[in-house]
């Protein structure tokens, strides 16, 4: 188009204008982050090659996010997104947990470490002897840590900072959840489910659950729900380990949260699932009491969940590739 006269110049000027405001808006918000609706943190992209799967963990108004290759945890504000605390690590983190009046730290050489969440200065160093330290869970007035080549699970007093119990649990124990008087574990490998007593730390196996890496689990409606890698939504008997029901999100889940009534699935395409990678296609929220599944938001570019936690009206994930921390409105 010509702009051959002042009128049309001035026209012509406004839709440039227009259109280079637009474009940058939009060169913006395609470089802050990939999820649409979603609000965006900048955090660390330090997840490496050998991602971790714990990097996020909510206390009071902080959100705290492991940096596996920078060998450090972030205390981000919840409410400015700026970072209020650095606490440096001996070695590379891979998990992070909140509770029992700390910030719990994991790092790849088997350290487990507590955090004042205060200061976000470390106040004990607990080696835990581990052949492959995976990921920390919070339950029984315990801090639990899985030892993925060791086939158990390790059981920290938080009184004496000391490991009080190994638990044998099968090949690959990937998650465990609680309720007041027992403890449940599943493995990724073998694919058993146990039932560990609090009170004695027996283990007993249930079943073995079908699909190929089911290695994400929630307690939740009084069921158990389980998803992973090769593996759709499962909802087990707590009991018996009995399958009461497969529910359709797609390929695979990569993580699972709750929030209310709802189950909060990040899942894979087909062409990522094969990978194992967790690189996220879309968001869903599944009804605990229904069943019923809706896609909440979709990835507009590669979105990996190295972390997922949700509280008070909203769902977070940590992408520790890119560096961002995402909050979703839940309501």
């Amino acid at each position: 188009m010509l702009c051959e006269n002042r009128v049309v110049a001035k026209r012509c000027l406004a839709v440039l204008v227009a259109g280079v405001v637009v474009g940058a808006a939009q060169a913006s918000a395609a470089s802050f982050g990939q999820l649409p609706g979603a609000r965006s943190i900048k955090v660390c992209a330090a997840a490496g090659p050998f991602w971790p799967t714990m990097t996020l963990a909510l206390s009071g108004s902080a959100a705290w996010v492991g940096c596996k290759e920078q060998s450090r945890i972030l205390r981000v504000s919840t409410s400015t997104g700026k970072v209020a605390k650095t606490t440096r690590l001996s070695g590379p983190v891979i998990a992070v947990a909140a509770g029992l009046g700390s910030v719990w730290a994991l790092d790849a050489d088997a350290t487990l470490y507590r955090i004042n969440p205060v200061s976000a200065k470390v106040v004990k160093r607990i080696p835990l002897l581990a052949r492959a330290a995976y990921n920390i869970w919070i339950g029984g007035g315990s801090v639990w840590v899985a030892d993925d080549q060791g086939a158990e699970v390790i059981r920290v007093a938080p009184k004496s900072n000391k490991v009080v119990a190994r638990v044998a649990v099968g090949d690959g124990p990937a998650d465990i959840v609680f309720d007041s008087a027992s403890a449940w574990v599943i493995d990724h490998r073998d694919r058993a489910l146990f039932r560990i007593d609090l009170t004695t730390n027996a283990a007993s196996k249930l079943t073995t659950v079908p699909g190929d890496a089911p290695e994400r689990m929630v307690l939740a409606g009084g069921k158990l729900w389980l998803t992973g890698r090769g593996t759709d939504l499962l909802r087990l008997s707590p009991s018996t380990g009995a399958l009461e029901s497969t529910i359709e999100i797609g390929a695979s889940g990569i993580d699972l949260a709750v929030l209310g009534d709802s189950l909060w699935v990040p899942v894979r395409s087909a062409a990522v699932d094969a990978s194992g990678f967790p690189t996220m296609e879309a968001l869903k929220r599944v009804s605990i009491t229904s069943g019923a599944v809706s896609t909440v938001a979709q990835a507009v570019g590669r979105l990996d969940v190295h972390g997922l936690a949700a509280r008070s009206g909203y769902v977070w994930l940590a992408d520790n590739t890119s560096g961002f921390l995402y909050r979703v409105n839940a309501g």
